[in-house]
Order: C-alpha cells, then structure tokens, then sequence
C-alpha cells in the first residue's frame, strides 16, 4: 500500500521535471510530512500520507509552483502532528508555513470567544472553532490567496473519500461546504474547484438516488469519445496556428448537467434522466486558447473557419454565460446533436479560469462578507455609483447596514433609481439597483439613531442582524 502512495508522489516530480522545474523542497516536504504522520492510517484504512500526496497532485497537475504542492504535503502536520509553524518555516520557507497556516483548524486550546459574533456561543464550542477556523482561513488568504487553492484541493481529495464515514456525516460535511468552501471558489472564479468540489458533494447528496443517472452519464460519454476526438482533431487542424496555441476541453460535470436539464424542465427527476435527455444539453468545454491578437479577430476566425470547414460537421446554435467566470461561450452542436460550448480565450485567462483569481482578493472578499458568504449574491450600486454585492433577498435596510453600522441605524428612508419617491426599510433590492439612503443629523453633525425592534422581521443578513442585536443589548 505505502509502494503505491510512493508511486503516486513519483508522478507529482515527474510532472515537475517534465517541465525543467527543481523538486528538492517538494522531496524534502513528503520526506518529513511521512515521517510525522509515521504509519497512520486514515478511516478508509489507507496510509494517512496518501492524502497530502493527493492533495499536492492536484495542484501539481493544475500547475502550482513547489511552495505550493510542498504546502499541500505539509497541510496537515501542524494540526494533527504537534509540528509548529516555526518548525516549517525554519525548514522550508515562510511562504509555505503560512499557507499551512492557512489551513490549519484553530487549535482547541487556542479558540478564544468572539464577542462580536452572534453565532458564537460556549455550549456549541466545536460550531465556534469551525466558525473560526474558515474565519482564520479567509484572513490569511486575502494576504496569500494559493493558500486558498490548498484547503479547496483538500477538501476536494475529502469528499471524494469520504464514503467510510456515517451518512449523516456526510451531509455535515457537504453543508459545511455549502457555506464556505463553495461560496470562497465562487468569488474567486476557481472554476476547477468550484466545479469539482460541487461535484462530489451533489454525489454525496444524491448518493441513493442518482445510480441511474451516473450510470447514463458514463455511458452516453464512453459511447461519444471516438466523436469527440475526431471533432478536437478537426479544430486543431483547421485552427492551431500562428494565434492559436491550443484546443483544450473537459467534460461538464454531472451536477451542471442534471442542474440545466431542470432549467429546461422543473419536474426533472435523476430517475428519469436518459441518453437522450442528456443530448439536450452542452456536455463538453472546448478552449481555443491564443497568444497575442484581439479577441474579436479571433472570434470572428474561429467562427468563418468553423462555417467553411466544418459546416457539415458542426454549427453554432447559440451563445451561454459561464456561471463561475462569467465567460461567454458558443454553443455548438454536431451531425449527431452532441452539443459543446466553445470558449475563446488567452493562454492566462484560462489559466486563471481553472484556479481563480489569485491577485487583489481583498477587493473580492471583504471583511464585512465573513459572515455572509453567500451563492446567490446581487450587486447594487451606492449614490456614488461604487458596486457592492450583498445577499440575494436583501432589503435597502440591509444594504443601509452593509455600507456602515451607524447609516443602518440611522435609516430614515431610501431612494431606488434615482426615482423621486421614498420607500420604506423592507424593500427587497434586485440586480444593480443604485440606493440612496437618507438619515436625519442631530445638532453635533452625527447621524440620529432611529432604530427600531421591528426593524428584525426587515432585514436578511448576518450583519444586520449583529449590529441590531448589539446596539438593543447594550439599552437592556
């Protein structure tokens, strides 16, 4: 079993020598993390190392330089074998102790009480910890984002092995996903985690009732390979050459399949997904990756040599947005009705469209959004015309709190659109709406508080709710 682990870390140095990159930190990184977790076993009773040697494959393979796959080696030594962060840092860099640091659950007996959280409560001391331990991860990730793309290749590598534990921890653990993991790799535009990680835990969730579907997925893509090359052989053909680089695809995963054949029927069950309803929508990406050239002269190349030599084979039936990246894409369907959605794109935008935005995340998530993690997020403008994005079923009283805790208390009214009528708290706000709250001053030039109990059956978000409920205790 330990030969095979062995193995399995041979392929993360091949790939780095393939590339002429060095390995001696990444061999040094296995070499100690083996040692300090010294023979444990995992509860699916495989070596507990062939999990770090999992994780750092992943980012191998997507491309992450040595301080990273060393990281995801080391990942777990600090929380689970008494290593300190000094001892990394001293023995590998500061680099790579901080995106284990990153990772790291907050130590038990290092967990202090947040008195500014209305979650955090002593008898539910183990919610607290995890609360603050993706708290902590959000943090040090602002200032060392592959720090993030480190726990989402963890996470993932759990998931998909996470059959050995009870049912009902499963769920746990795909909600705790749900809340964070997901939500982070979504703001980041890490379509490759985003994607994957959604995967595994829509497999967990649907682990008694989707054999049906799984089992056609994997059969209508098996019967469709020898198709798909021959399509992959007849782009690159007709489009690799002085712009174009390179034709790349993956296949779309079952979750975003199953999730567009319920756009296109609600009543959609797993059990009665066929071949043929999977037909019905895009199954693979395809990338024509460029270097230097505009984008729109691409496009329109792509598109006239697709239209001349492949007419007979392929044709453009409409276009689509990613839901990650945002991206658009063509949709294209071939003599046989596979469809396929084509992206145009440079070689660093695909990249970035695998692993995310690794630069500026301070300006993606914010410390007010800690709390408020969210999937379905809108954005809104301010009267200055500044974007923020707030949760989805949000009111202008929320959004009020959300711009600064003294604007919430103090609302008086609000202005939608630059329209001339006032509305009231409650309001619902929709996508890029522009708000204008108003307040009162008292004589000193400060905002007049006018909140109000009722003002709890207005609003929708953790930060409202945490500003009310501190400014209400602070009058019992």
């Amino acid at each position: 079993m330990f030969d095979e682990v062995n193995k399995r870390f041979d392929s993360i140095l091949e790939i780095f020598r393939r590339n002429r990159f060095k390995t001696d930190l990444i061999e040094k990184a296995y070499k100690f993390a083996d040692e300090k977790h010294n023979g444990t076993l995992r509860l699916d009773k495989k070596p507990y190392i062939s999990h770090p040697v999992e994780v750092a494959r992943i980012l191998a393979k997507l491309g992450f330089d040595e301080d990273v796959v060393s990281a995801a080696l080391l990942h777990d030594v600090v929380e689970d074998c008494n290593v300190t962060l000094d001892d990394i840092t001293k023995m590998f860099n500061e680099n790579v102790a901080n995106m284990v640091d990153c990772v790291s659950a907050i130590d038990k007996a290092k967990y202090v009480l947040d008195h500014d959280s209305i979650y955090e409560d002593l008898n539910f001391e183990k919610a607290s910890i995890e609360e603050q331990s993706f708290k902590k991860l959000i943090s040090i990730g602002k200032q060392n984002p592959k720090g993030f793309c480190v726990k989402f290749a963890d996470r993932l590598h759990n998931l998909s092995t996470i059959e050995c534990f009870d049912y009902s921890k499963q769920l746990e653990k795909v909600k705790e996903t749900e809340k964070w993991i997901i939500p982070i790799a979504k703001k980041l535009n890490a379509n490759y985690f985003y994607r994957k990680i959604k995967n595994e835990c829509f497999k967990i969730v649907h682990r008694f009732d989707a054999d049906y579907f799984l089992e056609q997925y994997v059969t209508y893509h098996k019967s469709n390979e020898k198709n798909l090359q021959d399509i992959l052989s007849l782009l690159s053909n007709i489009l690799i050459g002085k712009d174009v680089v390179a034709i790349k695809y993956d296949e779309i995963d079952e979750y975003a399949i199953y999730d567009k054949l319920k756009n296109i029927s609600k009543n959609m069950k797993l059990s009665s997904i066929s071949q043929g309803s999977i037909l019905k929508v895009p199954n693979y990406n395809i990338y024509v990756i460029y270097k230097e050239a505009k984008f729109s002269d691409i496009l329109n190349n792509v598109l006239n040599l697709i239209g001349k030599k492949m007419g007979h084979r392929i044709s453009v039936i409409n276009i689509a947005e990613n839901e990650v990246s945002s991206k658009t894409s063509l949709i294209l369907e071939d003599e046989f009705k596979n469809k396929y959605n084509l992206y145009v794109m440079k070689e660093d935008e695909y990249y970035e469209t695998k692993v995310g935005v690794l630069t500026s995340v301070g300006d993606i998530i914010d410390d007010d959004e800690l709390d408020e993690l969210d999937l379905d997020l809108i954005k809104i403008k301010t009267r200055s015309g500044e974007i923020k994005y707030i949760k989805k079923g949000s009111t202008v009283l929320d959004f009020a709190f959300k711009i600064h805790r003294d604007i919430g208390l103090g609302f008086k009214d609000a202005i939608i659109n630059k329209s001339k009528s006032k509305i009231p708290p409650y309001t619902k706000l929709l996508e890029n709406d522009q708000v204008e709250i108003l307040v009162d001053l008292n004589p000193d030039g400060t905002i007049k508080n006018q909140a109000k109990l009722k003002w709890f059956a207005y609003i929708n978000t953790d930060l409202a709710k945490k500003y009310l409920i501190k400014y209400f205790e602070k009058l019992l």
